[in-house]
């Protein structure tokens, strides 16, 4: 694909324009104008990789003789800039599954799928493409998924090495491996993050502030949709709520993740007087309300949380639910 198609697909999330403000608040910078620019995104659900570049160029530009400071935007990133890749992350259990979901979902954080993996049965690659002239978005992409990772995943996990595929000075790319605290080649042909395979089982740690947020919030909308739900019903619907995304939502999909037969959860399931379809709609129903709440979230991302195979199914879905469109109770409770 021609390299001006190829960048012209690719957006970023709305909410990380406003990185670049809490960057100024940093170095105490005023500039007005970049502040209105991202001001004038503000509430988008995703902007083109070209106005974000831009940005960041004349962002960067207001402190010249600053080395790497795409390093310094990455320490900002928080799990609320991830949207739907923060709330994926919650439902893993290691590492490489989060990974995993990064991949399969990257198309809905990036516009189009861009990674690639591989293995060589030691160590585990994620490979993106080089873009010209895109050597801000290249470094700020790959330094905030390491940062996102070590503050809300895995703390202190190294990289074994990272490529990219830009030239830096001496001192800009030992500033690059101290951050990421393994060797970093320059003008590579790509870019890559490889790491130990064994890193991949590594558990998640779920007392850290961002995911602790995202399962409790979970956790309240699945309690409040079944109310008088018991231990079981509560496994079934976290369980549940891993499945959704992948669109898995029938009781087939369920009764493995449980270790029984799906008779075995029909009939649990009717000793408590619930079919499978109110199970389902009630959690949705709920979930949906919870992540309507959350402003980093747009309603494709919700549609697929939930889910459906399109956003127009959630929204015929919500309204019969509320009596009013996902967009419109958005409005309501914001």
């Amino acid at each position: 694909m021609p390299y001006e198609q190829y960048a012209g697909l690719i957006r970023v999330s709305g909410s990380w324009p406003r990185l670049l403000t809490d960057w100024l608040d940093l170095h105490d910078i005023e500039a007005p104008a970049i502040r209105a620019r991202v001001a004038d995104l503000q509430g988008a659900d995703n902007i083109p990789m070209l106005v974000w570049a831009e940005l960041l160029k004349d962002t960067f530009a207001l402190r010249p003789a600053e080395v790497a400071p795409a390093a310094q935007i990455a320490q900002l990133v928080t799990l609320l800039h991830t949207g739907v890749l923060g709330y994926l992350a919650a439902a893993c259990d290691t590492l490489g599954e989060a990974l995993m979901q990064y991949q399969k979902f990257e198309k809905l954080f990036y516009g189009v799928s861009i990674g690639e993996f591989h293995s060589d049965g030691a160590e585990v690659t994620m490979k993106w493409q080089v873009t010209p002239e895109m050597d801000h978005v290249e470094e700020v992409a790959v330094l905030a998924l390491v940062s996102i990772v070590r503050k809300e995943l895995v703390a202190d996990i190294a990289p074994n090495r990272v490529c990219f595929g830009h030239q830096v000075s001496t001192e800009h790319q030992q500033v690059l491996e101290d951050f990421f605290g393994c060797p970093v080649m320059m003008d590579s042909g790509c870019i890559s993050l490889t790491f130990d395979l064994t890193a991949l089982a590594l558990p998640l740690q779920r007392g850290e502030p961002g995911l602790k947020r995202v399962l409790e919030e979970q956790a309240a909308a699945l309690a409040k949709a079944l109310p008088e739900s018991d231990e079981f019903v509560r496994q079934l619907q976290n369980e549940l709520v891993r499945l959704l995304p992948d669109g898995e939502t029938g009781i087939t999909d369920l009764a493995p993740r449980l270790h029984c037969s799906v008779r075995t959860l029909q009939r649990r399931l009717d000793d408590r007087g619930l079919t499978w379809k109110q199970l389902l709609e009630r959690t949705r129903e709920e979930l949906a309300c919870q992540y309507l709440a959350e402003s980093n979230l747009n309603l494709l991302e919700i549609s697929m949380l939930l889910g459906y195979g399109n956003q127009g199914t959630f929204s015929r879905a919500f309204k019969r639910w509320k009596n009013c469109s996902p967009l419109n109770y958005r409005k309501r409770i914001h």
